[in-house]
């Protein structure tokens, strides 16, 4: 027998998406890499109806129904708000966060949201008396 060891990053930071209190998507430093967004105008948001935690960011043109990509410091982010209400996420009471993997839908490339986790955010009352 000839074991070989394999090498496993535990630590590895993996793009990750977080619906803000506001109701935009803020993406970290390695989603804006990987999803090159510094290079993206817009994006179309979908969901499957098969599927109820993913979501679907594919690349399109300015347009109708396009979120465009925007920027505050070193950060990216899309205004989606409306959408989030349309599906009932609840990120007033939770941050909402994904993680993101790509892969391709009608020969274009499509980023997958997958739903990772909700936690519940801290009242106005709870952070008072944490003070």
């Amino acid at each position: 027998m000839k074991l070989k060891i394999i090498d496993i990053d535990i630590n590895k930071p993996k793009p990750k998406a977080t619906i803000h209190y506001s109701g935009k998507l803020g993406f970290n430093i390695e989603a804006i890499e990987f999803m090159e967004l510094q290079n993206q105008g817009s994006f179309l948001v979908a969901t499957d109806e098969e599927k109820e935690d993913v979501l679907y960011l594919l690349e399109e043109k300015e347009g109708k129904n396009t979120a465009k990509v925007a920027k505050a410091g070193n950060y990216y982010y899309l205004n989606v708000g409306d959408a989030f209400e349309t599906l009932k996420y609840d990120y007033k009471r939770y941050t909402i966060m994904f993680d993101i993997t790509k892969d391709e839908y009608e020969d274009k490339a499509v980023f997958i949201l997958k739903k990772r986790r909700e936690i519940k955010r801290k009242d106005k009352d709870e952070k008072e008396e944490e003070r």
